[in-house]
């Protein structure tokens, strides 16, 4: 596996972080990273990653942590190498490369249910098998169930934008987290990043009682539009803040 190369005031700037980085970056390098499509880059988490530069959102895996620092930065300090981590909606992978590598005795318990992205992210893990990860090929839901992932937007964005669906698109196998944690005799989560573009209600419920009795510590979820206020209220409603 060859990676391609980067231009060299890149590859000094992918540890620095800035304000409006992915953005500056994309004026600067994102006509040359584009004509490289589908290739492996060495992305500035320090890892090689498939990735398809045709795609902006790609791209910034590139250029320095992905949607930028905040977060990424704040879960480094936040989790221990010993770690507990539930990825819902992994996709690619994009935030996962980051937190992985924050956990080496930990786990990152990886759900995608869509055939293009977990085949995508499947390959990536294998270029990467020090990574503590299991990629679980399924969604989170109130209720083991088969349902369908509905993809809509552009073919580029690989499965950005899917939505679960009772009637449209590919099927796929919904679990409840609670129960994955105990087929696996895992007791309590350090961090559950949830987006999964509207479905977080159903999945939440899928973890009820863990949320009740606060054996998930922290919960990192899109919080767009009025299901985002759901999310919120849901949560409050647990004590959590």
């Amino acid at each position: 596996m060859d990676t391609i190369s980067l231009p060299f005031p890149l590859t000094w700037l992918q540890p620095v972080d800035f304000p409006y980085k992915l953005g500056i970056c994309d004026r600067i390098f994102g006509k040359a990273l584009t004509n490289q499509k589908i290739c492996w880059a060495d992305t500035a988490a320090g890892i090689p990653w498939k990735l398809d530069l045709a795609n902006p959102v790609h791209r910034w895996i590139v250029y320095g942590k992905y949607e930028g620092p905040e977060f990424i930065n704040w879960a480094r300090q936040f989790l221990p190498s010993d770690a507990i981590i539930v990825d819902s909606g992994a996709n690619i992978g994009q935030i996962l490369l980051y937190l992985a590598q924050y956990v080496p005795q930990g786990k990152v318990l990886a759900f995608e249910p869509g055939k293009e992205q977990g085949d995508w992210l499947a390959e990536c893990l294998a270029v990467n098998p020090t990574l503590p990860v299991e990629l679980i090929r399924c969604g989170l839901g109130a209720a083991n169930t088969q349902l369908r992932l509905r993809t809509h937007g552009p073919d580029y964005i690989h499965g950005y934008w899917c939505q679960v669906s009772e009637t449209e698109g590919e099927p796929i196998q919904i679990v409840r987290l609670a129960d994955e944690l105990a087929a696996r005799s895992i007791e309590k989560v350090d961090l559950w990043k949830l987006d999964v573009e509207g479905y977080e209600i159903p999945a939440l419920q899928g973890a009820e009682q863990l949320i009740k009795e606060k054996r998930i510590r922290a919960i990192y979820a899109e919080l767009m539009t009025d299901n985002g206020q759901r999310v919120r209220e849901y949560l409050a409603n647990f004590g959590y803040q």
